[in-house]
């Protein structure tokens, strides 16, 4: 398991989509509390080519294939820490910047609707990779 301090970015990647955030606080010894900043959809599937994307994609984001939101209004989320991976800061502070950059303020309702989907798939599939057992607990967000 990777170790995770406050001020870090992460990534948490289900199917073809990654949400990046900072991590804030570890909740617990298994939980991390984190703030999320950026979600991007329509990866490729695969770890080295997801990567290989989004490093082409921070090289050139006025001209990247993916779809990238700003979650800059997004609720904090508390999640299990085994699912985080660290995020390579070079790439993401890029897209976030262009993102910033870009001001479109008219798909944060948008975002906020891609981030529930993916919350919620993320929860439904064990987060891609779930070696513990599914809790009964239902996925509530606060907004």
């Amino acid at each position: 398991m990777v170790s995770i301090t406050p001020g870090q970015i992460v990534y948490l990647e289900c199917l073809d989509q990654r949400l990046y955030a900072e991590a804030i606080q570890l909740a617990g010894s298994v939980r991390l509390w984190c703030r999320p900043l950026m979600l991007v959809c329509q990866l490729p599937y695969g770890s080295r080519q997801q990567q290989m994307m989004i490093a082409q994609a921070a090289a050139a984001p006025e001209t990247c294939e993916l779809e990238l939101y700003d979650l800059q209004t997004a609720p904090d989320l508390v999640w299990p820490m085994n699912r985080f991976k660290l995020a390579f800061d070079t790439d993401f502070f890029s897209l976030l910047f262009y993102l910033r950059i870009a001001d479109k303020i008219e798909h944060e309702d948008l975002a906020k609707q891609y981030f529930q989907h993916f919350l919620h798939t993320c929860w439904k599939n064990g987060s891609c990779d779930d070696d513990t057992p599914q809790s009964s607990t239902k996925l509530v967000s606060i907004r």
